[in-house]
């Protein structure tokens, strides 16, 4: 389901609304693909603030210190495989923090993960910049189009499947789907 975000804080409240509606659902992993600068933090950001307890945690994006734990509840594990060589496995000290509870995993550069760790149920989060004559074209209220991004989410997994179709008309409430722009 591609849809526009017009601004960061566009891509702030998908985060939230993802993250309001997962809450009480099993469904606890997003891949984030973006490009260096695409929004991944943003997005997170946007998610943390959403869960109890995201008010007391300082979002930043985990590229140095590989990942981040922010005290909400449930926690969530933001982390950053940019640094890894491709085909990876997660870092035996993420693969214990997510086995010692139920946390939220938010996965920037998931690419570099080896394709047989991949979590079967998740949500695949894709942030692309929206460039050129399709910008302009979509640039309505003739602000600048640099900040425009398409997101696109995919389901993998039937559950993270029956998620998205549930959540489809709420998304389609707050953000205008790109064919509609």
């Amino acid at each position: 389901m591609p849809i526009l975000l017009k601004s960061p804080e566009d891509t702030m409240e998908l985060g939230r609304t993802l993250a309001q509606a997962m809450r009480d659902t099993s469904l606890r992993t997003l891949y984030l693909f973006a490009d260096l600068g695409g929004g991944k933090t943003t997005f997170t950001r946007g998610f943390v603030s959403a869960l109890p307890g995201g008010n007391n945690a300082e979002v930043a994006s985990p590229s140095f210190t590989l990942c981040n734990m922010y005290p909400t509840q449930p926690e969530v594990l933001h982390a950053d495989l940019y640094r890894l060589s491709e085909n990876a496995a997660l870092p035996e000290e993420m693969e214990e923090m997510l086995e010692d509870g139920d946390p939220f995993l938010i996965l920037e550069w998931p690419q570099y993960l080896a394709a047989d760790r991949y979590d079967p149920e998740r949500l695949d989060v894709y942030l692309e910049p929206v460039r050129g004559d399709r910008a302009k074209a979509l640039d309505k209220t003739e602000e600048s189009c640099k900040t425009f991004r398409l997101a696109t989410i995919e389901a993998c997994g039937e559950a993270a499947g029956a998620f998205l179709r549930d959540l489809k008309p709420r998304l389609e409430k707050r953000f205008l789907p790109v064919d509609e722009a």
